[in-house]
Formats: structure tokens, sequence, C-alpha cells
């Protein structure tokens, strides 16, 4: 079930007017069941995927506490290990890999056609990281079965995140309660605002990048920049649309998630960008990868691999194929550079503060460019066109819209809708007041009434063509 569907505008509003009825102790009953429901109504089919992987996890977790040592927790913890990972590189990887060996090796690997499994990439680390804590002492396992298949499945996040800690949303679950009024107003302009950004800006752009980078055209080099760039506005507009409407859902129950991303676009260096980027999976790298690789490899020479190995794993859990692994290694590449870089262009210029952070800023911007290719375009034959295309300096520098691009009038429509997102993140960056909360803390009608300029726009300027979340494939 997809948050941008009919059935969910009726389906929310039941299990939220039904939470709000039963008592306490039941509500927890009624989440799961709307939670497992919410999930077989893609496909049921996958249902048993997702209750067996909660059930090794819970139950190598109760095997782990039993023993002190990690010695004696090491193989329960590799069950867990080989199963989710098992279950993810069957439905995710196979066929990359085993097409890779038949083209390379000549043999006869048989690939299969199932679907990938719904927000299997994100239930994994969810319930891994579980695992890794009861594993490193930081957590006791969780004794009450149906919570923890809550935990695992909680709708609001279930399919694209945010991937939350056990040790943050357990809690929360095992005393639901009905939410503050500040909650159900934040939450409510957190959906509206969600829908915003999803259906104004992200889908409005979809076909006027999709007239560049798929076009027998060959334009200016320009033009593919600013289509590298509309790239990174739209997956960030889309995923973080996702994200708020999730917080917002799951605020309504009285549940508050992690904040997934906080304003990337204005980062002054990619290490910042990716530090409020995907927060959740960010986090989750550096915890269970990034930091256990630097302290057993602490030399400056070995720490440049981890990083670059790091990012290698970021972009390969985003999908199966080598545009995702290009789009790593090259984040990795340039992550280890940057700084050497930037101290010597400091060093040769003697820049301001306020120059490198606007340098900074630039720098950042090119680099997303050549990211959002890297992303969007899966054929690695088509992106070493699209990527010839954005170095040829020698093309046309005029400035003019040739007539083979499509999509300018919905082009313009998201630039209106990204207006207000840069207004909105301009004065949450240099003020520290995100105006959501400022509405949703005060009794004003100016909260209603932002809520209805946003519904009027998106009802004026919202591509209302089905188009899923970014996220939803990963």
């Amino acid at each position: 079930m997809s948050f941008a569907s009919l059935i969910f505008l009726f389906f929310a509003p039941v299990v939220f007017i039904l939470y709000c009825m039963l008592p306490s102790r039941s509500r927890w009953i009624l989440l799961l069941g709307a939670s497992y429901t919410f999930y077989a109504y893609w496909d049921w089919r996958y249902l048993p995927l997702l209750f067996g992987s909660t059930f090794i996890d819970y139950f190598c977790a109760h095997r782990m506490a039993k023993y002190e040592s990690k010695q004696h927790k090491r193989p329960w913890l590799w069950l867990s290990l080989v199963v989710n990972l098992g279950v993810l590189f069957g439905f995710k990887y196979w066929n990359f890999v085993g097409s890779n060996f038949n083209a390379l090796l000549g043999v006869n690997i048989e690939l299969h056609n199932l679907l990938l499994p719904l927000g299997v990439s994100f239930y994994t680390l969810q319930t891994l990281s579980y695992s890794f804590d009861i594993y490193l002492g930081k957590v006791k396992p969780e004794n009450h079965f149906g919570y923890f298949c809550l935990f695992v499945c909680f709708f609001p996040q279930l399919v694209a995140g945010p991937i939350e800690r056990s040790r943050s949303l357990l809690p929360q679950l095992k005393s639901l309660r009905l939410a503050t009024i500040y909650e159900f107003r934040y939450g409510l302009m957190l959906i509206v605002w969600g829908f915003f950004l999803k259906l104004v800006v992200a889908d409005n752009m979809t076909r006027f990048i999709n007239s560049i980078y798929f076009n027998e055209t060959v334009f200016a080099f320009w033009l593919y920049w600013l289509a590298g760039g509309l790239v990174i506005i739209k997956i960030y507009c889309d995923f973080m649309a996702y994200s708020e409407i999730a917080r917002g859902l799951a605020m309504l129950f009285g549940v508050r998630l992690t904040i997934n991303f906080q304003r990337p676009l204005l980062a002054t260096s990619l290490r910042n960008y990716w530090k409020r980027w995907h927060i959740s999976l960010t986090r989750w790298i550096v915890d269970y990868i990034h930091v256990p690789l630097v302290n057993k490899f602490s030399s400056d020479f070995t720490r440049f691999f981890v990083s670059i190995f790091s990012m290698c794993i970021v972009g390969f859990w985003h999908g199966a194929s080598w545009n995702f692994f290009i789009f790593g290694l090259f984040n990795g590449v340039v992550l280890v550079l940057w700084r050497p870089i930037a101290r010597f262009f400091q060093r040769k210029l003697d820049l301001s503060l306020s120059m490198r952070q606007w340098t900074g800023w630039a720098a950042t911007v090119l680099v997303s460019s050549i990211n959002g290719s890297m992303f969007y375009i899966i054929d690695t034959t088509t992106l070493h066109t699209v990527l010839s295309h954005m170095f040829d300096f020698n093309s046309s520098f005029t400035f003019v819209w040739p007539s083979g691009l499509h999509g300018k009038l919905q082009l313009l429509k998201a630039f209106i809708g990204f207006i207000l997102l840069a207004c909105y993140s301009l004065i949450a960056e240099y003020s520290g007041v995100e105006l959501i909360d400022l509405l949703a803390r005060r009794n004003s009608i100016y909260r209603w009434s932002s809520a209805l300029v946003l519904l009027l726009l998106i009802l004026l300027f919202g591509n209302f063509i089905s188009e899923e979340f970014v996220y939803f494939k990963f």
C-alpha cells in the first residue's frame, strides 16, 4: 500500500480512529494488525518472509542473551546475519551476480523473476541493528514477541524507513499513548508538507529529466548538469516526502521517528552532505561498518580504503546494478580527496571563511549533479553517454531550451514548489526556527491557513499521475 493512494486515504483515518477508541493495553494489537494488512495489500505472499525474519532475530537475540562472552554469542549473531543477508542477497542481488558470472565465465547460473520484497532493504537493516546491539551488550532482548513484531513492521516506516534502532522505537511501542494536541497538529502538518513535496516538486520533474537523459538528441553540456541537479532535488523531495509523511503518521499515534534529512542541499562539503542525507542509513553504516573497520585498521592509509568501502556499501545498498556501485565508489573517492584538495586551495587562495563556505557549497552542488546521473541512470551504456556529454565543454554554450525537451510546464510548477522549500530550509538553517514546529505550537489561524495554502497548491500544481516513491524499489 502506498501513501499516495486512495486506499491509504481510507486506511489511515480508520486505523487512527480505532486507535483512539481502544484502551492503551490493546493499541499495539491494532497497530500490529494494521501493519501486516498494510504490507499484505502489496503482496500477501511475502508476509511469511517478513514474519520469518522477525522470528529469527527474536530467537537469536534471546540465545545471545544467555551468554556473557562474545565468543558464545557469535554463532547466533552469524545465524541472524546469514538468514537476513541471505534473504536480501537472494531477492536483490542474485540476478546481478549471476548475470555477471554468466557473462564473464560463460557459465549458466539460473536467474529468477521474483519481485523484490517491499521494504526488505530497510527492515533487514533494522532487525540487524537489533542483533548487533544485543551482541555488543547495548540493549537487552525484548521478551514480548508481539512488541518485537511491531518494532519490525510498524507501518508508517516499514517500507522506506527511517531505519529505527530498538532502543529508540521499542520503548515507545510498549507504552502507546494518545497524541498530544501539539503532536496531532505537527503530524498533520508534516503529512500535508510531505504530499506537497512529492506531488508538486518531485513528480513534476520526471518528464523533463527523462527527456534529457533518454533522448537520442545530443544537447548542450549544461543541460546534462542541470538534469543531474534536478535529479538530486527530485530524489531529495521524493524521499523526504515519504520520511515526513511517515513521521507525521507516527506522531498521530504518539510515536516519534528519526529525522531522516537535515537540509542536505545547503551542505558546504560532501562529508557534511552525507551527514544530512538519509541520516538513519548513514548512521547505520557508520556505527556497524565504518567505525568497527576503522578501529581494526587504524592507520591513516587504511582509513582511506575503509571510507571508500563504506561508501561502496551505501551505493550498493540502493540497488543491484553497476551504476550504484560506481555511485558509491565515486563518493568514497571524493570524500577521501575532499579535505586535502580544500586545504591546498585554502593555502593558495587564502579564502575567507564565508568564501570557503560558498566555494564548498558550489563544489558540493557540482558533485551532486554527477551523483544524480549515476543514481538515476541504471543502464551503464546510457550513463557513460550522459557523463561524456556532461564533460563535453566544446558543445554549445547557448542557454536556450531545445525543442526536443518535454515537461517544461511541469518543471515550472516544480520550481514554484521548490522556491517554497528553499525559503523554508533557509529559515530553518539560519534562524533555527522550523516553521511547522512553530505553527504546531501556536493556537493560531496561521497554522490552518498554511495548511490550506499547501493543499490548494497541491490541487493546482500537483502531478497526480501515479508515480511510486523512489525508495520503494530499494
